[in-house]
């Protein structure tokens, strides 16, 4: 009996095969020296270049449209989206009321979305396909103290107080994003936060800080400050599966101040403890609390310094990293979303020194790193130290910080903490000699961490560029304050803008960068769905 060997396949069914390929092995079979067949088919189809061109950009897509649209067309849209981030062009304006730029404000996917005179309104921002949208839900705004929102599950959170603070101190409402109903997946209307029959006491006091962040089914909230019936002050952060019929929920009690947190997988999230340590916990059993699986510590400090704070550079209120389904009721406003391999965190580290609060003096710097790295982190504490205690002992930076992170000068500005998203961070660069000091614009600076293009910059068209490689390398430099070397690992790309902007707030998703002007205005740079 004669067999039929994989290179008489006709071409068609031999290009069907190899797109059940990842990249890494479509390059290689397209090197394979010994069957140039395989050359020419990846070569001359488009659907495999596209595949090998998601993979290089750490992009997947996303919506109807993209699912629809040609490989040709796909694959252009694609290298127009990275090429916008290169050239960081401004786009356009959007003229907002002033009623849109309350203290209560969220962004992510196109939607912004603002809490103010008894209602929430929301403003999906003009595409390539759609132009500026308003819409509102009306709400009892002195009793409002966060939003979220996650546009994929069509997912609106309202935390409010209460009509009686006696029995819990926050109200988490479960609404849907589009009708302002209570949503339909939700297994309850709301949810009960600070509830003392589940945290083991009365409430007393509480700060009113509260960060709600929503990924998948579950919804976490940091509560700062709160003091129960025994006079001691506590950071709790509760969390639940708010699908979950049966009342999944959970408790976090720290005695030791929290600054921020931020999930970083479906089922793992980090805490930032202001003393100067990350705390990794996993959701492993359902039944159970989340567990710390690593604790990792900042450089050690200069005598008279101390760590007064970390903070993750997400938006105030950040929704869900997953992409878009088909059947989503919201539309996606970029055809495409960063993957979740190889994304990077950004932590804003706040330190001082000087006993005395009066005379003690400020500052804050930044570091960046890959999520896996900081993942794979789990496996080498346990390794080293077993499993994680309440007072056991930390992974020291020496051990993981040099390898994995690039740290970054903070520069003077309105906007606190810069923004992050996917594989880019973005920041206003102040320093420099050739601006007026009476000149308040100055250029954005986006940091591309994507090691795929790093590594492939000088095969890259860099024509219209306004920007460099910065290659990551071992440093050994050891900078005051601190007693150890900080790092330097991560090779990035950077990119500056021609235009300057003057602004009091930035915020960023996965195509836009909002920069919140004080004349209430609001600017989209750039435009990275193929338009202006």
């Amino acid at each position: 009996m004669s067999t039929t060997t994989l290179v008489q396949l006709p071409p068609e069914l031999l290009c069907h095969v190899l797109t059940f390929l990842d990249s890494y092995n479509l390059v290689r079979v397209r090197k394979d020296a010994s069957h140039y067949l395989f050359k020419e088919i990846v070569d001359d189809s488009e659907m495999l270049q596209y595949l090998i061109d998601l993979d290089y950009f750490q992009m997947i897509p996303v919506g109807s449209s993209e699912m629809d649209a040609s490989p040709a067309t796909r694959r252009k849209r694609l290298r127009l989206y990275d090429d916008a981030w290169q050239r960081v062009e401004y786009n356009l304006q959007c003229t907002f009321p002033s009623s849109m730029l309350g203290q209560i404000y969220a962004f992510w996917g196109g939607i912004y979305s603002s809490a103010g005179e008894n209602c929430i309104r929301f403003a999906r921002l003009p595409s390539a396909s759609d132009s500026l949208y308003y819409w509102s839900h009306p709400v009892d705004i002195t009793t409002v103290v966060a939003v979220a929102f996650c546009a994929v599950q069509d997912l609106l959170i309202v935390v409010s107080h209460p009509s009686d603070l006696q029995s819990h101190v926050y109200d988490v409402h479960l609404r849907s994003l589009t009708t302002n109903d209570t949503h339909p997946d939700a297994a309850q209307p709301f949810l009960k936060a600070l509830d003392k029959d589940n945290i083991g006491g009365r409430i007393f006091d509480f700060m009113d800080y509260v960060k709600v962040q929503i990924i998948g089914n579950y919804i976490i909230m940091l509560c700062q400050e709160v003091t129960g019936n025994m006079g001691n002050t506590l950071d709790c952060m509760q969390l639940w599966d708010w699908k979950c019929e049966k009342g999944y929920q959970f408790n976090l009690l720290f005695d030791r101040s929290v600054s921020d947190f931020s999930f970083i997988t479906e089922d793992k999230f980090l805490v930032c403890v202001a003393s100067g340590t990350m705390e990794l916990y996993s959701i492993t059993n359902k039944s159970k609390p989340p567990q710390c699986t690593a604790k990792l510590s900042l450089p050690s400090l200069m005598d008279g310094f101390s760590y007064i704070g970390m903070f993750t550079s997400d938006n105030p209120t950040p929704g869900s990293m997953f992409p878009y389904s088909r059947n989503s009721s919201q539309k996606p406003s970029c055809s495409f979303h960063p993957t979740t391999d190889d994304q990077v965190i950004a932590i804003l580290v706040s330190l001082t020194s000087g006993i005395n609060t009066n005379n003690s003096l400020s500052s804050s710097c930044r570091f960046v790193a890959r999520l896996s790295a900081i993942l794979e982190l789990e496996g080498l504490f346990a390794r080293t130290y077993g499993q994680s205690s309440l007072n056991g002992p930390r992974l020291p930076w020496s051990m993981w910080g040099p390898q994995h992170a690039t740290w970054l000068q903070v520069h003077q500005s309105r906007c606190w903490q810069p923004p992050q998203y996917g594989f880019r961070t973005v920041e206003f660069i102040n320093e420099n000699p050739y601006y007026p000091l009476d000149e308040p614009r100055r250029p954005l600076c986006i940091r591309d961490f994507n090691p795929h293009i790093a590594c492939n910059y000088s095969a890259v068209d860099k024509s219209g560029w306004r920007g460099r490689i910065v290659r990551g390398e071992v440093d050994r430099v050891v900078s005051r304050p601190f007693t150890e070397p900080l790092g330097s690992a991560l090779t990035y790309r950077e990119v500056f803008s021609e235009g300057l902007f003057d602004v009091a707030e930035m915020l960023m998703d996965e195509s836009r960068i909002l920069l919140v002007k004080a004349s209430h205005n609001l600017q989209s740079v750039p435009s990275t769905d193929g338009i202006g």
